[in-house]
């Protein structure tokens, strides 16, 4: 009897470990579902699971990289990477290649956050090898972006852009609108820094990705498109809406450090709109945080101008001191930046002394006639090398460019919306139908219509502010319809009414005269892809 009990115990408590076990399995399973769509509400799920609890390796290692992933996704700042790690040696030591191009890609992730940048891009190169043996194919947009990223803020823009092109290629490949926002974004803030003649194509970028973003209820999504439109047109001179993108980053901020930042940008946008006091209040929050050195002493300079237009000597003197002070801190935490940098200068200086020798022996040896023929012919030389490499630089982006259109043009085409339009347009040839299209297929029928002509669509609502009936029948036109039947989809129109709309828009467009709203349509992509 004793050893019946025993043995009844002992079962039950088996029973009740398995159970505890598979509840916790659940949840990671759960927490794991919930990633993509609602990694807020998953990194909530992971914070209520005790890791004592787990008792197996497995489970301690997807919980770790669980962890590391939702905390990434809400935009926490991670600066230790013990517990990725657990994940990265235990998905080596099994070989599992889709788990450890995730652990690598998150261990990449974590060593950014902690300034390794160098470290974070051998572990997004070792997760990249990873994804392709696993046949990853969502996984590589994100580390082209990340590492572009990393390029972008050691002034590397040239670089980081080819790889943000890479990664909106693959973005529109894969339907990753989210992907696809961040790469448009980013495009547009190294265009900003080109110059005036880029702001232009800047503003395009910039706008696609928040025409793209405003269907995300997240706002995670719409922050960092919110953020470079306020720093763009802070830079146009258009201060109105510098401020409005201003205050809508700041108050849909979430974390320290972007609010931190956040409260510099609209306290910036607040002094350029001599709105000095608001301005004031903004800049002087920045200092709460105990880090973030390059933005506190980008607030002491406007504290310091602020001070100086209010005829506050003392005031600007202690703004400028601590500037100076903040600037320091900062550079010490930009090593890898100052290198390459010296690398750089010491290069010039080594190529100028060698110049010098060289132009003083031609001026000892030979005549005034000699060293013209030699110069004109180095520079003709020259010239050609440049012309060479400048020929060789272009054909990776032309192969990109041409890659690129062909998979838009691919997606536009395969899209489940062209394809019921298509469908439609040749029935009504044959008989009236009541089919026509929804409201969530006319949105998507304008984001796919925006990307695949350029950005069109973007360029026209905001210079021309078309109604969204105008938008439409812009849509139709670029997607061949048949004039005869566009009327179909808007209202049921006759065809003389839409031809009347039509020549309305193009009198509201400023188009030449005489010319089909068609062909000005594609005139009009055709510049935009300049």
């Amino acid at each position: 009897m004793k050893n019946t009990v025993i043995i009844i115990l002992f079962a039950m408590f088996l029973l009740s470990s398995c159970t505890i076990r598979q509840d916790y399995n659940q949840q990671l399973l759960k927490a794991d579902s919930l990633m993509q769509l609602r990694p807020d509400s998953a990194l909530n799920i992971l914070k209520s699971i005790s890791p004592e609890k787990l008792s197996t390796r497995a489970d301690n290692a997807y919980y770790a990289l669980l962890l590391t992933q939702a905390q990434d996704k809400n935009f926490v700042v991670q600066k230790d990477d013990s517990l990725i790690q657990i994940a990265v040696h235990y998905y080596d030591s099994i070989g599992d290649t889709k788990m450890q191009a995730k652990a690598h890609y998150y261990w990449g992730c974590v060593r950014r956050d902690k300034g390794e940048h160098l470290k974070a891009i051998d572990e997004y190169h070792i997760s990249h090898s990873f994804a392709k043996m696993a046949k990853n194919i969502e996984l590589p947009a994100l580390i082209y972006s990340n590492v572009a990223y990393l390029y972008y803020v050691q002034e590397l823009n040239e670089e980081a852009d080819s790889i943000y092109q890479l990664a909106e290629l693959l973005a529109i490949q894969q339907k990753d609108t989210i992907s696809l926002i961040y790469a448009l974004s980013q495009q547009g803030m190294i265009n900003l820094e080109r110059g005036k003649h880029y702001y232009s194509r800047a503003e395009l970028q910039m706008q696609q990705a928040l025409l793209l973003a405003e269907h995300f209820s997240d706002t995670t999504v719409k922050t960092p498109v919110y953020e470079s439109l306020s720093t763009l047109y802070c830079e146009m001179g258009e201060i109105e809406k510098a401020l409005q993108y201003a205050k809508l980053n700041y108050y849909s901020q979430r974390d320290t450090l972007h609010r931190c930042r956040a409260s510099l940008l609209l306290g910036d946008a607040y002094f350029k709109n001599e709105q000095y006091d608001s301005a004031e209040v903004y800049l002087q929050s920045v200092f709460t945080e105990d880090r973030y050195y390059d933005t506190k002493a980008d607030a002491c300079m406007r504290l310091a101008e602020i001070a100086e237009i209010h005829g506050k000597t003392e005031i600007i003197a202690k703004m400028q001191q601590k500037q100076i002070a903040y600037m320091d801190s900062a550079q010490q935490k930009l090593q890898t930046h100052a290198i390459l940098k010296n690398i750089v200068s010491q290069e010039k200086s080594n190529n100028d002394k060698i110049r010098k020798q060289y132009l003083y022996s031609i001026i000892v040896l030979v005549t005034f006639f000699s060293i013209a023929g030699c110069a004109i012919a180095m520079n003709y030389i020259r010239r050609n090398k440049k012309l060479k490499i400048a020929e060789e630089q272009q054909k990776p982006k032309l192969k990109v460019e041409i890659r690129k259109h062909s998979i838009i043009e691919e997606e536009y085409q395969s899209s489940a919306v062209y394809i019921k339009l298509k469908d439609i347009a040749r029935t009504l040839i044959k008989v009236e139908t009541k089919e026509n299209l929804n409201e969530e297929e006319w949105q998507h029928l304008i984001v796919l219509t925006n990307i695949k002509w350029n950005g069109i669509i973007t360029h026209l609502n905001t210079k021309y502010n078309l109604s969204g009936e105008e938008i439409q029948i812009c849509c139709l036109y670029l997607a061949e319809i048949p004039v005869k039947h566009i009327g179909h989809f808007i209202k049921g129109y006759a065809r003389s009414t839409v031809q009347l709309k039509a020549k309305n828009l193009l009198q509201k467009i400023k188009a030449p005269k005489g010319k089909l709203l068609k062909d000005v349509l594609l005139s009009l992509s055709q510049e935009l892809k300049v």
